[in-house]
């Protein structure tokens, strides 16, 4: 399909979809793994490789590269007024394990697009831009995840921060160092006018809509919660069934029952398991311990309450019926986010103005935008994937959707930055 475009004056502004879809495929090449998927974990090597592919991106548009202390970049495209407060858009270019090419890439790519736009059709603005890579959005080499956001956003204190360890043992700032990415740059050194973050929506409802962009209005919330179920080790063969006290039997209850409170609560609310250790893992053995992480999602604070108590309550019950004991501990809770509707506003009125089918959406996944939504005018852009796959080496979406999010994000910031 072709991709609409706004005039203004005799100028007119437009993305070029061949380029932005070029450059997914080749910063697709870092970190490839089986069939289209990539692993490029963060501070890895993979990483550092697509950071340094991008930074070259950035020169080559004429942008000003600096970086902070968590390894957050930040490519600017010079205002006319250099007092206004800047307008940005960005992701994260880390990925899970098992990920694809879009999660995170498109975002930043996209917003790499929109400075590219403005460069071919010589337009200034009065506000400078900023394309931004947040660090450790997927939290899988380092936890939590969101890192760079949280501590932009002055969440996590600078200590706190530079002695992380990764999964396999790496401090943070040690990390930072080796790969060139630790700046001085300190999240006070930039005002912010706003962020537009796009992405894709990692889940169904734009594709099965038939719509091209989510204008997206909210996060919701989260709760994890640790739980630990004791029961003791014994001999499958010798030990009777009515005398066993089996954590794993007692967790699968548990399993089961989480569910339930989950679905009690109807169709926004978000129940999961996805972590899950048994201590041992012997086919004639009774498991004396298992670990694992309930996952909690709603755009309500109440019902993430009434949710984490049910939860909780039911982790006990099945423990005591299967003559085990429990200790559930909450780990992390965000609140939901409502986004700004100014940003909103500017987002609707750019898909409206240029025709593209769209439709208002929550986000179910976290963001960097949930981040600096507590310290900025901020609004996500969403285009669909295909089946709602993401986290997977199969996550898809379409060149022309890529663009139409892309032609939503340059009106939307210009809305802000006000072109000349």
């Amino acid at each position: 399909m072709s991709v609409p475009t706004a005039q203004t004056g005799a100028n007119s502004v437009k993305i070029d979809k061949d380029r932005l879809w070029a450059r997914h495929m080749e910063l697709a090449r870092i970190g490839a793994i089986e069939g289209t998927g990539n692993c490029r974990l963060s501070l890895s090597d993979e990483d550092s490789a697509a950071r340094d592919l991008f930074a070259g991106w950035c020169r080559q548009a004429g942008l000003a590269l600096q970086s902070d202390k968590a390894g957050n970049m930040f490519a600017f495209r010079a205002g006319r007024d250099p007092k206004r407060p800047i307008v940005a858009s960005g992701s994260h270019l880390d990925t899970q394990p098992h990920g694809g090419r879009f999660d995170g890439i498109s975002g930043v790519l996209a917003a790499l697009e929109v400075v590219e736009a403005l460069n071919d059709a010589k337009l200034e603005t009065e506000a400078t831009l900023a394309v931004i890579n947040w660090t450790n959005e997927e939290g899988v080499r380092f936890a939590p995840g969101l890192l760079g956001s949280n501590w932009f956003a002055g969440a996590i204190e600078d200590d706190v921060l530079d002695n992380i360890r990764s999964s396999d043992g790496a401090r943070f700032a040690d990390e930072l160092d080796r790969i060139g990415w630790r700046g001085a740059m300190r999240p006070y050194d930039l005002a912010l006018d706003s962020f537009f973050e796009l992405h894709i929506e990692q889940g169904p409802i734009l594709e099965k809509a038939g719509v091209q962009v989510g204008v997206v209005t909210s996060v919701q919330g989260l709760r994890w919660l640790d739980v630990s179920v004791f029961g003791t080790d014994a001999h499958a063969g010798t030990t009777p069934l009515n005398m066993r006290q089996d954590a794993l039997l007692a967790a699968a209850a548990m399993l089961v029952s989480v569910n339930e409170a989950g679905l009690a609560e109807g169709p926004e609310a978000r129940v999961s398991v996805g972590r899950f250790k048994p201590s041992t893992d012997g086919p004639s053995t009774i498991v004396g311990k298992v670990d694992f992480v309930i996952d909690i999602r709603h755009p309500d604070d109440t019902v993430l309450d009434r949710l984490q108590n049910a939860c909780k309550r039911s982790c006990e019950e099945k423990a005591a019926q299967f003559q085990c004991t429990t200790k559930v501990t909450q780990r992390l809770a965000v609140p939901p986010r409502d986004f700004d509707p100014d940003c909103i506003a500017a987002v609707q009125a750019a898909a409206d103005d240029l025709g593209f089918r769209n439709q208002r959406i929550a986000s179910g996944a976290l963001h960097d935008a949930s981040n600096i939504a507590s310290i900025a005018p901020t609004t996500m852009i969403f285009v669909p994937c295909k089946d709602g796959i993401s986290h997977n080496v199969n996550e898809y979406a379409t060149p022309e959707d890529l663009a139409a999010g892309c032609e939503v994000l340059l009106h939307a910031m210009l809305a802000r930055a006000e072109r000349i």
